[in-house]
Order: structure tokens, then sequence, then C-alpha cells
């Protein structure tokens, strides 16, 4: 247990140079108990400073009114006195415009609703939830934004070892949630129906549930960036979800890092209406995209994980999946069963690449599926694939550019333009699976490059124009032209 008494020490230094307490109206508790912190918030009055040091023992919910700081400056533990008694530690339900500052919450957390609350610099710790947790759900989380809060700020804080959430919050408006850490808890940050809300530079390891998770009704300016999560509990990564966002309009989620496990379901879930998917780094999991209309992802980077169209619920918009970058994916790079739902889904500038050796059963880099509105386009795609060490995988290997799905017709007027496909000498350009899947199919200004054949299995009925082909052994299809 080295680590956590560093950890902890560490929390204790970063605690005791942080942020200055407020210097008006202060007032310092006769003892160190809650009665005698209680009594000193109400001589103080709304406004007061309560400055606190050394140990507490508390028994009962610390009650805030209007303005009031609870800090310490070189340092002070507030711990819950029994685990089974009813009550948060710290309560600013019933007060506005509270903080908590550099304090160490041990054994429960802080709930807080309505205005201009700040949490900032605290460590929160071992946050059991009691043997009758289930009845008293808020108190199995470090901070419990318990129905709507505005101008909420919540900084700077780790989270350890807690048995539910670091931060549960309902309602958020106007707030701020970054630069917390958590460690050891089971899901760091929940958000439901939260609007014009930043959630930046979080991090932490040792996940049971999702780093982030957003529900709820889909409000305006949710932006979850630069955030950084890795090192999920091992009870956790078969089937897991890392990261969650499938609620928001017009939500931004940009530049975070997930670190996880092939066992794990999905590295970034994402949903809502209208969400921009930019500058995202994947580590061995999925990006999945569930029911997510005019939604945007672009510029992302996965390694050995893909891009995976979920369950198949929208019913309208476009999706837009532009200019990523995946590296060794497992069997396939993009994939859907259908893109059934979406007025339109654009595939393009994608670059995708894929080492194969004897071990590989098979790989595609695009799935190429059906669509019940707007034919799929899917342009300027760069996929390459190579052998690892120059051996080439067994020959029951398929490995393809493009999968078609299609069957009879139903992939009719899908445009495929201006793609590069570099098989390595082992792969194809696109397959076949059925009868009629290419009936319509317009193939376009494509590079094909080192192949040992352009199309494998049926490939009738497909428009093929200034297609460029360069030591490709067999083109059965014709794809120089028709």
């Amino acid at each position: 247990m080295a680590w956590l008494f560093q950890l902890q020490t560490n929390a204790q230094a970063q605690i005791s140079e942080s942020k200055a307490c407020p210097s008006s109206n202060i007032q310092t508790p006769a003892g160190h108990e809650a009665s005698d912190i209680q009594f000193a918030i109400l001589k103080g009055g709304p406004g007061s400073t309560i400055i606190l040091t050394g140990d507490y023992l508390i028994d009962t919910t610390i009650e805030l009114l209007d303005g009031v700081s609870l800090c310490s400056i070189k340092g002070a533990t507030l711990t819950w006195s029994a685990p089974n008694r009813a009550g948060m530690l710290i309560s600013g339900l019933r007060a506005r415009g509270t903080s908590v500052r550099n304090l160490i919450l041990d054994g429960r957390g802080i709930m807080i609703k309505g205005t201009d609350h700040t949490v900032e610099s605290n460590l929160i710790r071992n946050i059991m939830g009691g043997s009758d947790a289930k009845q008293r759900w808020g108190e199995r989380h470090g901070v419990f934004v318990a129905d709507q809060g505005k101008n909420v700020v919540i900084r700077n804080n780790l989270f350890l070892n807690i048995i539910d959430t670091g931060i549960m919050a309902y309602g958020l408006d106007q707030s701020t949630i970054s630069d917390n850490n958590f460690q050891g808890v089971s899901e760091g940050i929940h958000l439901w129906s939260c609007k014009d809300t930043v959630v930046r530079k979080n991090s932490g390891h040792g996940f049971k549930a999702m780093s982030i998770e957003v529900q709820g009704d889909n409000h305006p300016g949710l932006i979850i960036e630069n955030n950084s999560f890795k090192k999920w509990h091992k009870s956790h990564e078969k089937g897991a979800y890392a990261m969650s966002v499938v609620a928001g309009q017009s939500a931004v989620v940009k530049g975070n890092t997930i670190e996880g496990t092939p066992s794990m379901a999905a590295g970034l879930e994402v949903g809502g209406i209208g969400a921009t998917v930019l500058g995202n780094r994947l580590v061995d999991v999925d990006l999945v995209i569930t029911d997510a209309p005019n939604t945007l992802i672009k510029d992302n980077t996965l390694t050995r994980g893909r891009i995976v169209k979920d369950v198949n619920k929208a019913k309208f918009g476009t999706l837009t999946i532009q200019e990523n970058t995946i590296i060794d994916p497992p069997k396939v790079g993009i994939y859907a069963d259908h893109w059934w739902g979406f007025d339109q889904v654009t595939i393009a500038g994608n670059i995708i690449n894929k080492r194969i050796s004897v071990d590989t059963p098979e790989f595609a880099g695009i799935q190429v599926v059906d669509f019940d509105k707007q034919a799929l386009l899917i342009h300027k795609n760069q996929i390459t694939v190579y052998a690892t060490n120059g051996k080439a995988p067994l020959p029951t290997a398929r490995i393809t550019c493009l999968a078609n799905g299609g069957y009879k017709g139903n992939m009719k007027g899908t445009q495929i333009v201006g793609n590069t496909c570099d098989g390595g000498n082992i792969g194809t350009f696109s397959t076949s699976s059925s009868q009629g899947g290419h009936i319509g199919v317009i193939y376009r200004d494509n590079k094909l490059l080192n192949l040992k054949d352009t199309i494998v299995g049926d490939s009738e009925g497909l428009q093929a124009t200034g297609n460029h082909i360069d030591n490709v052994t067999n083109d059965q299809a014709r794809m120089k032209g028709r």
C-alpha cells in the first residue's frame, strides 16, 4: 500500500499549496466536532470564512449558509463518524455561493444545489456508502449536484477509493468540471441533462465503470475535452465502456485520450444530436456511434481499435466519418451492419493501415453496407495493407480494402470515388459476399495498387470509370472501365 500512502501525501501537499482561503469574516471552530463547525458558521453568518485545522469527527451533516467558505490553510481532515449513519459531510442544498477548499473529506462527500458553488483542491476519499447505501444513494458519491446547479466549479480535486461516482451531477448549467483526478472509483463523472458545461483536463485510472458518462436530455453547449483515462480495473475490462456521451445538442468531444484493452466493448460511445467528435486518441478500444444524427467524426486516431456504428436507430440527419487515422484495427477499420435511418452517410479522407500476419484470419478496411435514403459516399480514403516481416498470410485469409455487404441491388448509387487501396500483394480491392451487391455501385478515379485481384465474388452491374491499376494480378471485375 506504499503507493496509496504516497498518493495521499502528494494530495495533502497539493492542498496545502492550493488557492488561498478567503480573508473576509474569518471564524475558527472552538472544537473538532460537527457542532463546533456548525456553530462557527451560524456565528459568522452568510459570507463568512470558516478556517479549519487538524482532525474533525463529523456525526451530522454540516449545513452551509449563503456565501460561506469552508477552508484550510495547513490541512484539515473531516471524517464521517459512522458508516451507516445517514448524511453527508457537507451540504449546500439550501445555500448559494458556497466554497469548499483545501480539505480532506473522509467517508462521505459534498451535496450541493443551486448557483455559484465551488469545490476546489480537496482530497475526497474512502466513500463506501454504508450497508443500506441503496436507500441513500447520494451518499455513495464524492460530489453530488442533487438537482440543478448553475455556475458550479468543481476543480483540482482528488477522488480516491469511492464505491460509486466521483462527481454525480443533474442539470448543470454554465459550469466547469476540470483538472480533477480519479483513483480507484467506480465511475468518474456522470452528468444528467446538463448544458453549457465544460468537462476539461480530468484524468485517472482504476475505474470499475465509465470515466465519463453523459445521459439525459439533448441540451446545447456541452464540451468534453482534453481528458485522459487509462489502466481500468481488471474486474471491469470485459465488455466495458470507457466513456459515453449519448446526450447533447451539438456537443463537442475533442482531444481526449482513452487507453483501454481489446476486451472492452467501447472506448468512446457517441450519441445525441449534432455532436462533433474531433481529435481524440484511442488505444486498444473502439469508437462506437449510436443514435447520432448530424454527427461529425473527424481527425481521431485509433490504434488497434475500430470506428463502429452500433444500434441503428437514427431517423434523420447526416453522419460524416472524415480524416480519421486507424492503425492496425482488428478485422475491420470502419464497420456497420447497415446505415439505415441517416439521410446521408459520408466516409471520406480516412487513413487505415493494417499489418497482416500468418495469424490474421480476415481483414476489411471499410465495410460497405446498405442504406435506406441517399446513397452512401466513400471518397478519398487511403487503405494500406502489408505483411509483417514480409510473410504472406495463410491462403484462407480474406484481406480486402472494401467489403461489400450488398444484396440484389440494395447498394445502387453508392459512390466509391478517389480512394487508394494498396494491398501489399496479398489483398484485393473489394469482395462481394452475396449476389447483386455491386449492381449500380459507382467506382471512379480510384488507385488500385499491389493487389491479387480487384474484386473477388460477384461483380456484375457495377459502373467503373477512370480507375488507375498498378501491379494487380487479376482484374476480373474490369475496373479499368466497362
